[in-house]
């Protein structure tokens, strides 16, 4: 994410101003060409050639599709009265702020102005997957919105009745918002980071695994052809680093929205690590990364449901005889994780799980999908996930038309049986960071409203490899754990610890694994942080307070750090 400051917005909104502009100018162009009336001399041809080729894209390809996003949703499994009636109460159980809850699934209205019957709307879209309540389905609302005045603060009610001026937030219903990207950012942006990715991996011995559908997303993309190995998947493609470790067990990463050229260093590093790791006599540690074409700024198929990702994904591993393996997925790759984990038999093979900025906890709260989806932006990071991200075609689709939140969620009892590593951002502009992190370390049982404990205790623990660690990031945004080499190693010896398959304290790896841990949280977003993402890390100090909170937070068992 770009770093907040007057200048990183300035340039943030004149590249997507610029961006937008392209297409109509080109169109504009070309127009007062063919009937002679440009007031100018006319430009060279090969600007001329790229203007028309832009002019016929926007019109051919990007228009007919932007047209097509606005399709049916996929639909909710059908539930009972019983378990929707669970469902809400355990959603309900969460929430924190009760105002703010119902006001951000309302667009922001302020709560006085939301009546009863614009929160039957909105209960009828997340609990009941309908548009519109009748009066056979008048009884259950009734109930649920009683519900919700219970924990609402003090005597607040509802008003009788509808207000029109209230829009709810029905993303799945809602048309679908996008913005135009020119043909330039898809060939050379999209298509050449693409390339650059591919390099990287090849470089560091990953072998790209291509669906059979060489031109089914585009850009078109060089190592569909090259590769000489085939993915058993119709619409997944994978990188691929063989396994014949006989002790330790492989990586499954799953992504989240953008190009795998953001986590181009860090395969590279992880690949180093596991290199360092394996030996001769035991083997190596295989990783595969699935590539999720859909939210990868691409124009491709639609995202897939969800018995169908489980599906390719369980052909995948068969393919390569993984039978047990650790998860490792960040934003958007834990919804697919979370698919993944509710099949039974693909459940059983996960060890250990890591996840980086999950997006899958505390689905209900409106905090991700208001602030990816309706949110106007306003610092230079909202803008930049606001253009490339949030109104990107295969991404607002995804979000809009082919997710069921339901199916997507995961609960506290989801995590037991195993390890689980959950990073969480500080500033964030996704998720409600703060209220996972307190969901996750309540003590079981005990609704939101009726924690009484210190909710920001749990920020300052350290990693254990215990059943459940919660790490707090302190100082970045989303994403940004893969921004620097400091943060990325933080990761990686955590991946490494859990394909030993063995639970180790943080103080008895040989390895300095602590120091990079506590340096890594207490590393600060800054222009200093946004530098070393060009490679100048040794080029930052630590203050002797820093030192002094990292000897405290660990009871002294840490070194201390100069650089």
């Amino acid at each position: 994410m770009l770093p907040s400051s007057r200048g990183t917005l300035i340039f943030s909104r004149i590249f997507a101003w610029y961006f937008q502009s392209i297409a109509p100018l080109s169109i504009g162009y070309c127009i007062l060409v063919t009937f002679n009336l440009l007031p100018f001399q006319r430009l060279p041809t090969a600007l001329e050639a790229w203007l028309l080729a832009e002019s016929l894209f926007y019109l051919a390809v990007y228009l007919p599709m932007s047209h097509a996003v606005h399709g049916v949703a996929l639909k909710v499994d059908a539930s009972t009265r019983s378990q929707r009636r669970d469902l809400f109460n355990k959603c309900i159980s969460t929430i924190t702020n009760p105002v703010k809850y119902v006001s951000l699934w309302h667009r922001g209205a302020p709560i006085e102005s939301i009546r009863r019957d614009n929160v039957k709307e909105w209960i009828c879209w997340a609990f009941l997957d309908i548009g519109f309540g009748g009066p056979d389905e008048d009884e259950e609302l009734e109930e649920y919105v009683d519900l919700m005045e219970e924990i609402l603060p003090g005597d607040m009610k509802f008003s009788p009745g509808k207000n029109s001026a209230v829009k709810t937030l029905r993303f799945s219903l809602d048309p679908v918002n996008i913005s135009p990207k020119p043909l330039l950012f898809y060939v050379l942006g999209v298509g050449g980071a693409d390339v650059y990715a591919a390099l990287i991996m090849w470089y560091h011995g990953y072998q790209h695994y291509a669906t059979k559908q060489w031109f089914a997303s585009f850009p078109f993309r060089p190592q569909t052809i090259l590769s000489p190995h085939k993915s058993p998947a119709k619409h997944i493609s994978y990188w691929y680093r063989p396994h014949t470790s006989k002790t330790k067990l492989p990586i499954l990463y799953i992504h989240g929205i953008g190009i795998l050229h953001t986590y181009g260093d860090f395969f590279a590093e992880l690949a180093n690590a596991l290199n360092q790791e394996s030996s001769p006599e035991d083997g190596q540690i295989g990783i595969i990364v699935l590539e999720i074409l859909p939210i990868s700024f691409r124009m491709t198929h639609a995202a897939l449901s969800a018995a169908d990702m489980r599906s390719e994904i369980r052909s995948i591993l068969d393919q390569h005889s993984w039978s047990r393996f650790g998860l490792m997925a960040n934003s958007y790759g834990t919804i697919i994780s979370a698919q993944v984990l509710r099949d039974p038999s693909l459940n059983a093979r996960i060890s250990d799980v890591i996840f980086i900025d999950p997006v899958s906890f505390l689905l209900h709260l409106p905090d991700m999908t208001y602030n990816f989806t309706r949110r106007p932006p306003k610092s230079a990071s909202e803008h930049q996930l606001y253009y490339f991200a949030s109104t990107d075609m295969g991404a607002a689709h995804t979000l809009a038309r082919r997710f069921c939140w339901p199916d997507n969620i995961l609960w506290k009892e989801d995590l037991e049986g195993r390890r689980w590593t959950i990073m969480l951002s500080e500033l964030d502009i996704i998720v409600a960071a703060d209220a996972i992190g307190q969901y996750l370390t309540r003590p079981k049982g005990v609704k939101a409203l009726e924690d009484k404990r210190d909710g920001s205790t749990w920020k300052t623990t350290k990693w254990t490899g215990g059943p459940l660690d919660v790490m707090w990031l302190k100082g970045l945004n989303h994403a940004e754990v893969f921004d620097t080499k400091r943060d990325r190693k933080m990761v990686i010896d955590i991946a490494l610890s859990y394909s030993e398959g063995e639970s180790r304290n943080v103080a008895d790896r040989p390895d300095n694994f602590a120091d990079f841990v506590e340096k890594s949280l207490l590393f600060k977003a800054s222009p200093a942080r946004f530098a070393s993402t060009f490679g100048l890390d040794r080029t930052l100090s630590w203050s002797s307070e820093d030192d002094r909170l990292s000897a405290a937070r660990t009871n002294g068992n840490l070194k201390t750090h100069r650089s």
